[in-house]
């Protein structure tokens, strides 16, 4: 009994406990760990791009908002074509100083609204301006000096235009944006 007892054990050697893990195992754990890692790196630094750039579109659609509203608040210095040009952060201040005595006339307060406006564009945007075009019906005579005084609607349309630089991904790096909005003031 003590000999066949010998034989078997020498046949079926008991297997060994495992202890732990191979230098093989946690290697290639680090690896894919590093790779979840990275990947998950660059796609927060994705997301944070993305969200950058959808915020300067906002910024756009709001300046572009903005001048809209303060044309309709002096609808005579639009039908005076004094929107119309491009505005960015070297545009000229106003050389005059409106007072409760001496207010500004439609072209006064335009001067001023697009001083403020160009100022407002390119601190809300990198490198940004606005282009301001109305073009009026030509079939439609202008107001009168006292038609005006009853601020009429005006009658064409407006494009108001927003450029700004956006950085990309790509190898483009900077590239030229813009947001056209035609309306009606």
């Amino acid at each position: 009994l003590h000999g066949e007892l010998r034989m078997i054990s020498r046949s079926h050697p008991m297997p060994r406990r495992a202890r732990g893990f191979t230098l093989i195992e946690v290697l290639t754990a680090i690896v894919v760990l590093s790779v979840g890692l990275l990947g998950l790196g660059l796609l927060l630094g994705t997301s944070v791009r993305s969200n950058h750039n959808g915020m300067l579109h906002t910024q756009a659609t709001f300046a572009a908002e903005t001048m809209l509203d303060r044309m309709r608040a002096n609808i005579p210095g639009v039908w005076g074509n004094a929107y119309n040009g491009t505005w960015d952060a070297a545009t000229a201040p106003p050389g005059v100083a409106c007072t409760a005595a001496a207010p500004c006339n439609p072209a006064q307060v335009a001067a001023r609204d697009v001083f403020a406006w160009g100022q407002l564009v390119s601190q809300l945007l990198p490198a940004g301006s606005g282009v301001v075009a109305c073009v009026r019906n030509a079939a439609i005579p202008a107001p009168t000096a006292a038609m005006l005084q009853t601020v009429p609607v005006y009658n064409g349309t407006c494009t108001i235009t927003i450029n700004w630089n956006e950085t990309t991904e790509g190898a483009e790096g900077v590239i030229a944006q813009n947001y056209v909005w035609r309306v009606q003031p």
